[in-house]
């Protein structure tokens, strides 16, 4: 897999902005093998880059076989990885017995009919990490951030600025707000929030964006998150 220009943007941004203090920062990167096979993936420059996990797209039908393929790489090099899920996911525990971390993708406009099936999952990967990604409550309705909070180790609010045409301000006042309004969760359960963020223009234009594009958005979020995710990190072989 060729990283392209967002390897050396996200080891630019990632040197830049993460002191040593902040060692458990997150850097993640969001895989979904069937248009990118692990097997092409160089894992080692995904580390040189600065990333610390990843979030492979399984279902019940394959996540054994790409979890351990990619558990395997990634051990090599130092790099956490997760499962990730949507509802409907039925092999939790199956993935929390193999040390692994469990995403579970909710978008939805109703979060309170998948309470029980969240804390179902969060039961099945006791242990383990488990967080959320979701819409950015505010730019995309009420979801409910206060209910799912206490039920994950972190919310990834799918921050797309091209998606919802928000510039770095309104991007950095949603996080600055949603640190505001968690700092109960952020005493009892530090880093809450974990930004998700495109490494493109948007869906009608998956230009990848430039260095200090995507520095500026790390940048704009990093004060009040536990870390950031990527989305099409490279827009290498992904359709989708």
């Amino acid at each position: 897999m060729l990283l392209g220009l967002n390897s050396g943007c996200v080891a630019a941004t990632v040197n830049s902005t993460t002191t040593q203090s902040n060692t458990n920062y997150i850097i993640g990167y969001y895989i979904n093998p069937n248009d990118t096979p692990i097997s092409e993936i160089n894992f080692k420059a995904l580390k040189s880059a600065g990333i610390t996990d990843i979030y492979v797209l399984v279902t019940n039908n394959n996540y054994l076989p790409v979890l351990s393929e990619a558990q395997k790489k990634t051990d090599a090099v130092g790099i956490r990885t997760n499962a990730w899920v949507y509802p409907g996911f039925s092999h939790a525990s199956q993935v929390a017995q193999m040390k692994i971390g469990v995403q579970l993708d909710v978008e939805t406009y109703n979060m309170p009919a998948y309470l029980l099936q969240i804390l179902a999952m969060r039961l099945a990967t006791y242990g383990q990490t488990f967080s959320l990604t979701v819409k950015p409550d505010g730019w995309d309705g009420n979801q409910y951030y206060y209910l799912i909070a206490p039920l994950c180790d972190y919310i990834v609010p799918q921050l797309y600025v091209g998606e919802y045409r928000q510039g770095n301000t309104g991007l950095t006042n949603k996080v600055k707000n949603y640190n505001q309004i968690y700092n109960l969760y952020d005493i009892i359960f530090p880093g809450k929030i974990v930004a998700g963020l495109e490494t493109y223009q948007s869906d009608k234009n998956t230009t990848p964006k430039n260095l200090s594009t995507l520095s500026a958005e790390i940048k704009a979020v990093k004060p009040y998150t536990h870390g950031i995710i990527l989305f099409r990190y490279g827009l290498s072989n992904f359709n989708g």
